[in-house]
């Protein structure tokens, strides 16, 4: 690569993490002058997704396989900051093994719906717990789990974030399992077929 394309890239990139950045900030913006509980739900949904896309943005580089250890600690960070001041600890726990960039994208978007039911459900009045997230790489395929010392709680299972990991996850052809009890906290557990022989 000529030292002219890897210029372009790099200013490819700069407007494209600008251009995430300003869209989170005029979610941000819509969302302070919104009274609806209902809208504050889905624009605060959609800044979260604009934090994923834009966190994914940093890590991907051209055609090639994604660092997504790389991303989840990004993630963490990101979630830390959005917990900035609650006893809310956040580990984070993953494999070096890098993910094809067909399944980058849908992963992220599965990873921020599962910490936001946790963070936003999980420990109601700003209760004290853990939220810890695990991502390993088999030849098979890769697992993705994320589970909180919360309160535990059935609307979380059927709730629409975990509709739209349900989804997602049959998409790709993979598994969601799920355990909860009062009490006890919430494990979700996404499992997703990676084909090893094919390089994308």
């Amino acid at each position: 690569m000529t030292a002219n394309a890897e210029h372009r890239i790099a200013e490819l990139e700069q407007r494209l993490s600008g251009g995430y950045q300003l869209l989170q900030a005029l979610v941000g913006i819509r969302l302070r002058s919104v009274a609806d509980p209902e809208s504050q739900r889905h624009l605060t949904w959609l800044s979260d997704m604009v934090a994923a896309i834009g966190l994914l943005n940093r890590r991907t580089t051209g055609d090639g396989p994604v660092g997504f250890a790389g991303y989840l600690d990004d993630a963490a960070d990101f979630w830390r900051g959005a917990c900035q001041g609650r006893p809310l600890r956040i580990d984070v726990r993953a494999s070096s093994a890098a993910l094809p960039d067909t399944h980058a994208m849908p992963l992220a978007i599965i990873l921020h719906e599962l910490m936001s039911n946790a963070v936003r459900h999980g420990f109601p009045d700003d209760g004290r717990g853990s939220i810890a997230v695990a991502y390993t790489r088999a030849t098979e395929g890769v697992s993705l789990v994320v589970r909180d010392s919360g309160v535990g709680a059935l609307e979380l299972v059927h709730g629409d974030g975990l509709a739209l990991v349900e989804g997602l996850v049959a998409h790709l052809g993979g598994v969601m399992t799920v355990e909860t009890a009062p009490g006890a906290g919430v494990g979700v557990r996404v499992r997703l077929p990676v084909q090893a022989d094919k390089p994308h």
